[in-house]
């Protein structure tokens, strides 16, 4: 396959690093990163934040801003990352035994389940409903793709959501999407 290959090692252990935390905000996962994994640019590191964002693999959690004395000036302004939906935890088994070495879990911050999950379902259902005007246009081969993908992601969201709110509001957000799905023919 010609191209860039998909995924980015630098981002699989991010995920790991944020997973082994609960939160933390990207300069203390550029610090934890570069302890266990060596030379790494802060640049690489936001990239990939920025990249796993756009993924749902990670999401924003919160914003503090913080005083203190810094070289370029009195304020900084920390964002808060968590792990999104789609996140692939396949880090190798002696990046992660190096992590838990370092680390410990910790959930500095708290964080609002409900909001997060239906901002992950509006995105969701924009996803579906984008998915019907596309419909019409699509190879078979293609609408089953789509189809296969949508499921997928509305099974992870539902995988996610278990145990950061309760089961009758998982239901209750989730009752919206599986009539959206019912509509476009997706099956689940």
């Amino acid at each position: 396959m010609k191209g860039r290959p998909e995924g980015s090692i630098i981002r699989e252990r991010i995920i790991s690093i944020i997973d082994r935390l609960g939160t933390g905000y990207g300069y203390e996962i550029y610090k934890i990163y570069k302890q266990i994994f060596g030379k790494v640019h802060i640049r690489s590191i936001y990239y990939n934040l920025k990249k796993g964002i756009e993924k749902e693999e990670i999401i924003v959690v919160n914003v503090k801003r913080e005083l203190g004395d810094y070289s370029w000036g009195d304020e900084v302004e920390k964002v808060y990352f968590s792990l999104g939906p789609y996140a692939k935890k396949e880090t190798n088994l002696d990046d992660i035994k190096k992590i838990e070495q370092i680390t410990s879990p910790k959930n500095k911050i708290e964080i609002d389940w409900h909001k997060e999950i239906k901002q992950i379902i509006e995105q969701l259902k924009k996803e579906i409903e984008d998915y019907g005007e596309k419909y019409s246009k699509m190879s078979n081969q293609g609408k089953k793709l789509l189809q296969q993908r949508i499921n997928e992601k509305f099974k992870k969201v539902k995988q996610y959501s278990e145990g950061k709110i309760t089961k009758e509001e998982i239901e209750d957000y989730l009752k919206n999407i599986e009539q959206l799905l019912k509509e476009k023919n997706i099956s689940i």
